[in-house]
C-alpha cells in the first residue's frame, strides 16, 4: 500500500462545506461569471447572489468575486478592501457585531472578558439607530482609503431562524435589514453589501420594501453549470493536486450528477472521499483516480450515508442516543417524503435530549470535524448556548438512511403527540373522553420509547403538561377499570366453582335417584307377579263356584223328595255364592293395586332415566372442559419451549466456549423442532450458524480467490456442480465442488477489463461476461465463452458505458444487456448486438421471464416496466408511489414479479393484474439483487444495509433468516447447485474495514443439515449445571445428542 507522495497537496475538494477564499486556486467551472456581479456591486453598492440550494453561491463569492475585489477591480473606488463576513443565525445583530470586531487586531488580542464587553458595546451601538452599522465602521476605521464589503452569507437564515411568535425576534430581523439598507444608502460611507440567498426564500424579502427594491435593481441569479463546466470542476482540482483522473470516472461522475444543481455538494463530498481513498489505497504512485476508488466509497448515492455512519459508529451508546435526539431536533418531515431543516439552539437540543450542553458538543464535534463538515457551526467556530445547530446540506436527509428513519420516527412521534394533545384539549372542555386501548396502549408505547421532555413537547404544542396529565389519568382510570374487572372476574370464578360443586352434588343425587328407581322397579315387578297370582287364584275360585252352582241345581231337583235336604242345600248354595263373590272382589282389588304399582314404577323408572341422562351430559361437559384445559396447558407448554429455544439460540452466540455454544444451539433447535416451532426461525438459524462457524465447518467458509478486487457477480452451473465468479480484478474463476469444499481455478485473467456481471446459458454450453473495458467506455464490448473452448472468447461489440445486467434467453440463442446509463437495453444473437429498448427513464435493473416472453425493468421513477419481447417490445408500466426501484426478478413460475427499492422495501407483484400481492419489509437500504433457489422454495434479497435476508416462500408471514456477519454491502448472491449454501460477493474495502480482502461469503441454508452436524462436533452432552443455567430447573433434563451418553449428574 502506497502513501501520499510529497508533491501531492492536501485533499483539493472541500466536501459539503463551501470553498474558502484561500482555496480559490481550486475553484473551477465559473470562470468569467464574477465580472457581472462586480459591475452590479460597483453601480449599486449592493448585490444579491441568488440560486437554489447547493448551487455554489458561497463558494462563488469567496473564490470568484473576492479575489478579484482584492485585486483592485473597482476602478472608481479605492483598491483597498476590508471584508466583513457574517451569517444571520439566531442573533443577526450580535453576529454582525462579532464579525466587525474580528477584523480588529486589538479585539483579537483581548482576553475573554474584554471581548465580551466589546461585543456588548458594539451590539448596543448597532441597535441604537438604523445608522448603527455606519457608526460602528467609523469607530473601527483606521484608514480613510479603505472600502468595506459587508458579506451576509446564507441570508435566508434571517427567515429560517426567525421565531414568528417572538416579537423580539421579529424586531431584530427588521432592525438588521434596516442597518444594511441605511449603510448602503449613506453617501459618505464607503460601505458595500453583498448577500447570498437561496432562491426559494426570495418571497420572504417582500416584507421589507427597501430590500426588495435593492434586490430588483441588483441581483445575480447564479446559472446552472454546463456539462463542460462540471467537467472542469472535477478535473481542475485533481490537476492542481498533482494527480490524474481517468476519463471513465469523469464520465461516470457526470452521469451520476445529472442536471440537478442540488447535487453539486454531493459531488464535492464524493470527490473528497474518493481522493482520500485513492491516496491511501492506490496500487502505484502514478495510478490515476479511477472508477474502482469511486465505487469503493459507495458512489454519490451512498458515500454521504457511509461517511455519516462512520461518525455515528465512533460514538458510545449514550452519545448515540444524544445524536439521534439532536438530528431529530434539527430536521422535520413535511408531507410524505419531504424533509426540511429546522435549525435549533444548542441549549434547546440539550434540553430535548435531557443532557448537558457539553455532552451535545462532544457529539456535534464528531459531525463538524473538518474531514466531514456534516453539521454547522463549522469546525473551529466558538459555540455557546445560543449557537444554532443545523445540517450542512439538505441532501443529508435524503441520502443518510439512518437519518431518514429518524425523521420518519420523529414524524410518527409528533403525530401521536399532536393527537394526544388534541384529545386532552377536547377532554378539558368535556367534548371527549379519556383514552382507552388500543389508542391508550399506542400512546403509552410512544411515551416509553421517546421519553418526551417539556422542551420537546412545547415545540409542537404548548400544553405539554396537560397532555401528559391526560395520558397518565387515562392510564390510571384504565388500570382501575381493569382491577375492577379482575375482581369481578374472580367473583365470577368463585360463583362458577360453587355452581360446579352444586352440579356435581346434583349428579351424585341423580345417581342415587337412579338406584332408587331401579329398586322401585324391582318392587313393582314383584307386586305385579303377586297380583297376577291372585288373579289366577280368583279364577279358580270362580270355576269352583260354577261347579257348586250346578250341584245346587241338582240338589234342588232332589228337594222334592226331602225338604230338609233341600233347605240345607239352599243354605250351602248361599254360603258358597258369598264366598265366590268375596273372592272375585278380592281378585279385582288386587289387580287394580298391581296396575297402580306398575304405573308408579314406570314413572319412577322414566324419572330415573332422565336424571341419568342429565348426569351423563354433565359428565361429558366436564370431560370436555377438562380436555380444553389440558389442550391449553399443552399449548402453553409448547409455547414455553419455543420461547426458551429462541432465548437459548440468542444466548449461545454470546458464549466463548465453542463446544458449549454448539450444545446450547443444538438444544435450542431440538426444543423448537420437537414442539412444532417454525423450522427456519431466524434466531435458531443464527445460533446453529454461529456454532458451525466456530468449528470452521466447510459450509461456512468463504471462497477466497479474488484478491484485492471485489467479486462482482456469481452464478451456478447446476449440471456440473460448478460455480463461476467474476470481478473487477479482471478474473473469472471456476469453483468445483469437492465434497463440501470448493476448489478454485482461474480461467480468465484480464488486465484491462473489469467484470460486473456474468450469466450461463440454460443448456450450460455458454458463459457471457461483461463490465467495463480498460479503454474508452464508448467502445465497450461483451465476451462470449464456449465451455469447450474457454481460451478463445468471442467479442461482441456495440456497447457503451459499463454493462451491469446480462440475461440469456431460454432458447440459448441470445441475451439481453443493460448498461449503467440505464437508458439503453440491447439484444445480441451471439454474433452482433442492437438496441431494442431506449428508455427515457433510467432503468436500474432488468430480468427476463423463464419463457423469454417478457422483460422486466426497475425504473428510477419508482415504476415497474414490462416489455413484451414477442410483440415488438410493447411496454406496460406499473406505476408506483414509492422510492425508485433498484432490483427486479421474475419468480420461477413467471406470474409473480419481485422488485426492491432504494429504501429496502421488497414488493411482490402479480404480473397479470399489476397489483401488489405482498410487501416485505426489514431492509433499511437499497436492494442490490433478488434471487430464488433452484427448488423455488426460498428467495434471497441482498441490500446495501449490509444484510442478506432469506425468505421462505411458503411462509412469507414468518420473519426471514437474516445473514449479517459481513462488514459491507453485497454485490450479488447465488445458491449452490444443491441449494445447500447461499454465496454472496461482498464489497469490503471501505475505510471502515481496512485490510479486509474482497471475498465470497458462504452461509448454509438448510437448518436440518446444520443441526445434524453439531452433534458430530461435540464430545459430551449438556450437564445438569448448564441445564439449570440455560434451560431452567422447571423443565425436565434430556440429552441433547442421543449418540452421546447422558450427562445429568
Amino acid at each position: 500500500m502506497s502513501v501520499v507522495i510529497d508533491n501531492l497537496v492536501a485533499n483539493p475538494f472541500p466536501g459539503l462545506r463551501p470553498f474558502k477564499i484561500e482555496e480559490s486556486h481550486l475553484f473551477f467551472g465559473r470562470e468569467g461569471q464574477s465580472d457581472e456581479v462586480l459591475l452590479k456591486l460597483s453601480k449599486n453598492r449592493f448585490v444579491g447572489v441568488i440560486g437554489p440550494s447547493g448551487s455554489g453561491k458561497s463558494s462563488f463569492i469567496y473564490c470568484g468575486v473576492m479575489p478579484i475585489l482584492y485585486g483592485g477591480f473597482l476602478t472608481d473606488a479605492s483598491p483597498n478592501w476590508e471584508v466583513v463576513v457574517t451569517r444571520p443565525g439566531g442573533g443577526p445583530i450580535d453576529n454582525l457585531a462579532e464579525a466587525l470586531l474580528k477584523n480588529n487586531d486589538e479585539y483579537n488580542q483581548s482576553d475573554t472578558e474584554e471581548k465580551k464587553i466589546k461585543r456588548t458595546i458594539f451590539s448596543t451601538l448597532l441597535r441604537s439607530s438604523s445608522l448603527g452599522l455606519v457608526e460602528a465602521i467609523e469607530q473601527t476605521r483606521k484608514d480613510n482609503d479603505v472600502n468595506y464589503l459587508i458579506l451576509v452569507d446564507q441570508f435566508e437564515e434571517l427567515f429560517r431562524f426567525k421565531e414568528g411568535h417572538d416579537a423580539n425576534s421579529i424586531n431584530e430581523t427588521l432592525a438588521f435589514v434596516n442597518l444594511l439598507m441605511e449603510a448602503v444608502n449613506y453617501p459618505d460611507a464607503p460601505i458595500y453589501v453583498a448577500i447570498t440567498m437561496r432562491s426559494d426564500f426570495i418571497g420572504d424579502c417582500a416584507q421589507f420594501p427597501e430590500l426588495t427594491r435593492k434586490i430588483n435593481d441588483s441581483h445575480y441569479l447564479i446559472p446552472q453549470l454546463t456539462r463542460d463546466q462540471k467537467r472542469k470542476a472535477i478535473e481542475g482540482p485533481v490537476a492542481v493536486g498533482g494527480a490524474n483522473i481517468s476519463s471513465r470516472l469523469t464520465q461516470q461522475l457526470l452521469n451520476d450528477l445529472g442536471d440537478n444543481p442540488d447535487q453539486l455538494p454531493i459531488l464535492q463530498h464524493a470527490l473528497m472521499r474518493t481522493w482520500n481513498y485513492w491516496a491511501n489505497y492506490k496500487d502505484f504512485d502514478d495510478e490515476p483516480v479511477d472508477l474502482k476508488h469511486y465505487e469503493a466509497i459507495g458512489t454519490m448515492s451512498e458515500a454521504l450515508s457511509m461517511h455519516a455512519n462512520e461518525a455515528y459508529d465512533e460514538l458510545n451508546e449514550d452519545q448515540k442516543r444524544v445524536c439521534e435526539m439532536m438530528f431529530k431536533a434539527i430536521t422535520e418531515k413535511r408531507g410524505e417524503n419531504f424533509g426540511i431543516r429546522r435549525p435549533t439552539k444548542l441549549n434547546e437540543v440539550a434540553a430535548i435530549a435531557d443532557v448537558s450542553e457539553e455532552e451535545v458538543i462532544a457529539v456535534l464535534d464528531k459531525f463538524r470535524d473538518p474531514s466531514r463538515s456534516l453539521l454547522t457551526p463549522g469546525y473551529g467556530l466558538p459555540i455557546n448556548s445560543k449557537s444554532m445547530i443545523d445540517i450542512s446540506h439538505e441532501s443529508l436527509m435524503r441520502i443518510w438512511v439512518r437519518l431518514k428513519n429518524w425523521v420518519d420516527d420523529e414524524a410518527d412521534a409528533v403525530q401521536m403527540y399532536s393527537r394526544l394533545a388534541e384529545a386532552a384539549s377536547m377532554h378539558q372542555v368535556g367534548k371527549a373522553g379519556l383514552w382507552r386501548p388500543p389508542d391508550l396502549q399506542l400512546a403509552l408505547n410512544w411515551q416509553a420509547k421517546h421519553k418526551p421532555t417539556l422542551v420537546w413537547g412545547q415545540r409542537y404544542h404548548p400544553a405539554f403538561e396537560r397532555t401528559i396529565i391526560f395520558l397518565e389519568y387515562s392510564k390510571k382510570e384504565w388500570e382501575t377499570e381493569q382491577r375492577v374487572k379482575e375482581l369481578e372476574q374472580k367473583r365470577k370464578l368463585r360463583r362458577a366453582r360453587v355452581v360446579a360443586l352444586v352440579l356435581a352434588s346434583a349428579v351424585v343425587i341423580c345417581l342415587c335417584f337412579l338406584l332408587y328407581a331401579f329398586y322401585q322397579k324391582a318392587q313393582a315387578d314383584t307386586l305385579l307377579k303377586r297380583a297376577q297370582s291372585s288373579e289366577a287364584e280368583a279364577k279358580r275360585d270362580r270355576d269352583k263356584a260354577v261347579v257348586a252352582q250346578k250341584a245346587a241345581e241338582q240338589a234342588q231337583l232332589a228337594a222334592e223328595a226331602a225338604k230338609n235336604a233341600a233347605e240345607e242345600a239352599q243354605l250351602a248354595e248361599a254360603k258358597q255364592r258369598e264366598l265366590a263373590e268375596a273372592a272375585e272382589k278380592a281378585a279385582i282389588a288386587n289387580a287394580e293395586l298391581a296396575k297402580k304399582n306398575a304405573a308408579e314404577a314406570r314413572r319412577n323408572a322414566e324419572e330415573a332415566k332422565q336424571n341419568a341422562l342429565r348426569a351423563q351430559n354433565n359428565e361429558a361437559r366436564a370431560k370436555e372442559q377438562e380436555q380444553i384445559a389440558i389442550k391449553n396447558a399443552q399449548e402453553a407448554l409448547r409455547q414455553r419451549y419455543i420461547a426458551q429455544a429462541k432465548a437459548m439460540a440468542v444466548k449461545s452466540r454470546e458464549l466463548n466456549d465453542s463446544e458449549q455454544e454448539a450444545l446450547i444451539a443444538q438444544q435450542a433447535f431440538k426444543f423448537n423442532s420437537e414442539h412444532q416451532g417454525y423450522v427456519y426461525d431466524n434466531d435458531i438459524y443464527n445460533g446453529l450458524y454461529t456454532a458451525l462457524k466456530k468449528f470452521d465447518h466447510p459450509l461456512t467458509l468463504s471462497l477466497e480467490a479474488h484478491a484485492k478486487g471485489a467479486a462482482r457477480a456469481i452464478v451456478a452451473r447446476k449440471a456440473t456442480n460448478e460455480l463461476y465468479s467474476a470481478g473487477s480484478d479482471g478474473k473469472i474463476i471456476r469453483w468445483k465442488g469437492e465434497g463440501q469444499h470448493w476448489k478454485s481455478e482461474v480461467i480468465v485473467n484480464s488486465n484491462d477489463y473489469q467484470y460486473y456481471t456474468i450469466d450461463i446459458s440454460p443448456d450450460g454450453n455458454y458463459l457471457v461476461a461483461a463490465g467495463l473495458s480498460g479503454g474508452s467506455e464508448v467502445n465497450n464490448f461483451v465476451e462470449l465463452y464456449n465451455f469447450n473452448a474457454m481460451s478463445s472468447p468471442k467479442r461482441i461489440e456495440g456497447f457503451s458505458f459499463g454493462i451491469e445486467n446480462l440475461n440469456f434467453t431460454p432458447d440459448n440463442k441470445g441475451f439481453f444487456a443493460r448498461d449503467n446509463s440505464g437508458r439503453s437495453i440491447r439484444y445480441s444473437d451471439l454474433n452482433t448486438s442492437k438496441e431494442v429498448i431506449h428508455s427515457e427513464v433510467k432503468i436500474n435493473a432488468i430480468h427476463l421471464s423463464a419463457d423469454g416472453g417478457r422483460l422486466a425493468g426497475a425504473g428510477e421513477d419508482g415504476s415497474l416496466y414490462l416489455w413484451d419481447v414477442k410483440n415488438n417490445y410493447a411496454v406496460t408500466e406499473i406505476k408506483s408511489m414509492g422510492e425508485y426501484l433498484t432490483s427486479v426478478t421474475f419468480a420461477p413460475e413467471g406470474r409473480r414479479i419481485i422488485v426492491g427499492d432504494a429504501t429496502g422495501i421488497v414488493k411482490i407483484y402479480d404480473s397479470q393484474s399489476g397489483m401488489v400481492i405482498r410487501t416485505l419489509s426489514g431492509h433499511t437500504s437499497a436492494i442490490e439483487q433478488i434471487v430464488f433457489n433452484h427448488a423455488g422454495s426460498f428467495m434471497a434479497t441482498a441490500s446495501k444495509d449490509k444484510t442478506v435476508r432469506l425468505w421462505n416462500l411458503n411462509r412469507l408471514k414468518e420473519q426471514p433468516m437474516v445473514l449479517s456477519d459481513h462488514k459491507d454491502w453485497v454485490w450479488s448472491v447465488a445458491f449452490t447447485p444443491d441449494d445447500e449454501q447461499l454465496l454472496a460477493s461482498v464489497h469490503s474495502a471501505t475505510e471502515t474495514v481496512k485490510g479486509v480482502e474482497h471475498t465470497i461469503r458462504a452461509w448454509p441454508t438448510k437448518i436440518p443439515t446444520m443441526s445434524g452436524i453439531l452433534c458430530e462436533k461435540v464430545k459430551r452432552n449438556i450437564n445438569k449445571e448448564e441445564w439449570e443455567i440455560f434451560v431452567g430447573d422447571d423443565l425436565p433434563y434430556e440429552s441433547t445428542c442421543s449418540s452421546l451418553p447422558a450427562n445429568n449428574n
